[in-house]
């Protein structure tokens, strides 16, 4: 595989890799929200917590994501297998 061929596939995994974490984090605040907090709440506001939930697990999903990319970074050489996103230009 060239370079080209495994950015795309590293951007493909990486965006697939962080839907999959807003899912999980999503999925692990609605649980205990849905069993417990909902019923506690008035209709009106549960759409809003539904909304927080949303929200945070978008939030979360962030470190965890910035851990994992510095993860793979560290045990594997990106100049050597992927092609650079931004090129810089030299001046002489």
């Amino acid at each position: 595989m060239n370079k080209k061929l495994n950015t795309l596939g590293f951007f493909l995994g990486a965006t697939l890799v962080n839907i999959v974490l807003v899912m999980v984090i999503a999925l692990v605040l609605l649980i205990p929200y849905a069993f417990w907090l909902a019923q506690l709440l008035p209709p009106s506001a549960r759409l809003l917590g539904l909304v927080v939930i949303i929200v945070a697990a978008l939030v979360g999903s962030f470190p965890i994501y910035q851990a994992l990319v510095r993860w793979f970074q560290s045990k594997v050489d990106m100049e050597k297998y992927f092609d650079p996103i931004v090129k810089t230009s030299r001046r002489r």
